[in-house]
């Protein structure tokens, strides 16, 4: 409780509670009880006490040494007070034990060498301290603002430290709207990255801007080309964009006399591709179930968008992110198959059609640890022959084969699938440790049958409520600041190069340790 409190007189931020502080005693007792426990075998081979006395006075430096690691690394960073802090632990215990006759065997070889393992390890955290961003943080700040935000959920220390390294640059934000007799549906092509993760930066990018909306009509966040290059640096960057979209949304005209050419299905290399035209404004979907998908580079919508306009498109492409598989694929901007894709778009003629939305929470669908609670959406457009269904899940990635099983699904049930994606959602993503990529794609929690019932289940719902629609678009251009592809690689620098030396460091600081613990017991 001294120590817990101490720690949070020094910094109230600090996210060493009463139950860290107890574990953290825990840890470095059981450490100085297997050492005394060496100790103690030694004295019963030779018939002498002096091993296990020193032993424990070596334990009780090693104690030390060790909670000052945890206090100084991750609860605040006044190396003074750590010391002091650590010392508090093992001196009342040898005070404790001063009247008895283990005192009369403590011998200056054990002192010094339990001061010099001692040393060992109060370096590490100063050493640590040497290793610096461009702009002058360390890598143990970079941890620990890590630790308070992932342990504690206080960001704001990691968002200043992501904010210092941002960069300023000139976002394109798409909006399509379609108004019926019920209200507004909106598709949003955003031009940021939802990401870090929980709660830093544009991590719920599609619940923020849900939240947005809330007034304006139900919208659906597609996730655009681009990596976490484009994360918003902060919360409040993101709330910023939030808002600029929900403007220009609402201030987005309808009219009647558009067009419906598509859907349309083909296959470009590896890649699954779904046209749908609304006027000139050509919604394309890339997926590469069940092969593996990331995020697509920028570029490829950059250069795909040269051909679309020859065929008279002003192309917007959605990456689905809906197979996760660690040999990835990506999209092949040269082949001659885009072209002829656009061009055959071109030669549709366009019809009358109607749209309607549904969502998960209509249902009372809830889904596992794999889905935030933005949930399912599905958005029905129909001509004069199909009902097609674009369904996006608030989740990042999902399993390879939910794709087809939707698809497989829906058409018995009489509906084409544009497509199934996922936002990329990064609300759920290092919340815990459950595996090693730090979070869990759409199918590995939820069950896959579930989610296929609910696919069906929202086609249903919004079948239901198909109505002709109003449809406008609108284009915007921001100024944002991001991580950046700069800071992204010198943040993964510094990591690497900081867990690679921490590997090397204690694998010398642990030999040299045994080896100062075997001088304390036998010189």
């Amino acid at each position: 409780m001294a120590i817990s409190s101490a720690i949070r007189v020094i910094d109230r931020r600090t996210i060493a509670t009463l139950r860290r502080s107890q574990a953290l005693l825990l840890a470095g007792e059981l450490l100085w009880l297997l050492v005394a426990a060496v100790g103690a075998a030694c004295s019963l081979v030779s018939g002498s006490p002096n091993s296990l006395a020193n032993a424990i006075l070596f334990g009780a430096f090693l104690c030390a040494g060790f909670e000052f690691l945890i206090i100084e690394g991750a609860f605040q960073k006044n190396v003074t007070a750590s010391l002091a802090l650590a010392a508090v632990h093992p001196v009342s215990t040898l005070l404790v034990i001063r009247y008895t006759d283990l005192t009369t065997h403590l011998d200056a070889a054990a002192a010094s060498s339990g001061a010099v393992a001692l040393g060992l390890l109060v370096a590490f955290p100063l050493l640590m301290r040497r290793r610096k961003t461009s702009v002058g943080h360390d890598s143990l700040s970079l941890f620990q603002a890590f630790m308070k935000t992932w342990a504690a959920g206080d960001a704001d220390e990691l968002e200043r430290i992501i904010s210092d390294h941002s960069e300023e640059i000139e976002v394109t934000t798409k909006v399509l709207r379609f108004r019926t007799k019920v209200g507004d549906t909106f598709l949003v092509l955003p031009g940021v990255h939802p990401g870090p993760f929980h709660p830093v930066g544009s991590y719920d990018l599609p619940g923020v801007i849900s939240r947005s909306f809330k007034d304006l009509g139900p919208v659906m966040t597609l996730h655009r080309p681009g990596g976490h290059e484009h994360n918003l640096a902060t919360r409040e960057e993101t709330s910023r964009y939030a808002a600029m979209v929900s403007e220009l949304a609402r201030n987005t005209p309808t009219d009647g006399g558009v067009g419906l050419r598509g859907p349309e299905h083909a296959k470009v290399g590896k890649a699954v591709v779904t046209t749908t035209a609304f006027t000139k404004d050509l919604l394309m979907t890339v997926s590469f179930a069940p092969f593996g998908s990331d995020d697509i580079d920028t570029r490829v919508e950059a250069e795909l968008s040269r051909p679309a306009s020859e065929a008279g498109f002003d192309l917007s492409v959605v990456d689905a992110h809906n197979s996760i598989d660690p040999n990835l694929e990506a999209p092949v901007a040269d082949d001659p198959g885009w072209k002829r894709l656009f061009e055959a778009a071109g030669t549709l003629r366009p019809e009358e059609f109607s749209v309607a939305y549904s969502h998960s929470s209509e249902v009372g669908f809830r889904g596992g640890s794999d889905l935030t609670e933005n949930g399912v959406a599905l958005f029905m457009v129909q001509n004069q022959t199909t009902k097609s269904a674009l369904i996006l899940a608030d989740a990042n990635n999902s399993v390879p084969e939910l794709h087809a099983k939707v698809e497989v699904a829906l058409r018995s049930s009489g509906y084409d699938l544009i497509e199934f994606c996922t936002s990329d959602s990064h609300n759920l993503a290092a919340r815990g440790l459950t595996v090693e990529r730090g979070y869990e794609a759409l199918g590995e929690a939820t069950p896959s049958a579930s989610i296929v019932e609910l696919a069906v289940s929202l086609a249903k719902l919004a079948d239901g409520r198909l109505a002709p629609a109003l449809y406008g678009s609108a284009r915007s251009k921001a100024k944002v600041r991001v991580f950046g592809s700069k800071a992204l690689e010198e943040f993964a620098t510094i990591t690497q190069a900081s867990s690679k030396f921490a590997r090397r460091y204690f694998r010398l600081a642990g030999g040299a340790t045994v080896a100062l613990l075997l001088v304390s017991l036998f010189f």
